[in-house]
């Protein structure tokens, strides 16, 4: 009786962990990834954001190596260009303002090709905020499939949200 109770619990136990590592390798993968946050924006940032609507945000789709570079360097952010394999995501670089005694963190990003938008929630800021307006850009890729569908970006932050169109590339960067 011990010995058919113990091969029925092995058995159980095996078939579960059979199940289990199963599912994770079904799991899809993350649609959008944070590839970079540096407290800079591109040059010539606040003639191109007051033209916008709404003011002062921005967001560019990059699909290809040369303009993720050119607009690295537009976004004058630091250090090597993380390598992102540009044959199954964009990349999604925003420019925008924070205070900067709260630093915007990224809680969440949903896309909603229904809606073609991309909503990302940032975390809680703290009680205390200062009113100034320091430089802060993002760098996401995003699946491929999911970007070709997107026109617009959700930021939400603290119930408050604004509606960002995202442009080409040609919107932003430098003509030599």
């Amino acid at each position: 009786m011990k010995k058919t109770l113990i091969f029925m619990m092995t058995f159980l136990a095996l078939i579960v962990a059979g199940c289990t590592s199963k599912d994770k390798e079904q799991q899809s993968p993350e649609s959008s990834n944070l590839v970079a946050s540096e407290k800079t924006l591109p040059s010539g940032f606040e003639s191109i954001a007051e033209v916008q609507d709404p003011k002062n945000h921005f967001a560019v789709l990059v699909t290809n190596q040369e303009d993720y570079e050119a607009m690295w360097q537009q976004f004058q952010l630091d250090g090597e260009i993380p390598e992102v394999d540009l044959k199954e995501n964009d990349l999604l670089f925003i420019g925008m303002f924070e205070s900067s005694s709260c630093p915007y963190e990224i809680d969440t990003m949903d896309a909603e090709p229904g809606t073609k938008e991309l909503t990302i929630n940032f975390s809680p800021l703290a009680d205390a905020c200062t009113a100034d307006l320091s430089p802060r850009s993002f760098v996401i890729a995003v699946q491929k499939e999911i970007s070709s569908q997107l026109d617009t970006l959700l930021l939400d932050s603290q119930g408050k949200q604004t509606k960002v169109p995202i442009q080409p590339p040609a919107e932003i960067l430098e003509k030599p």
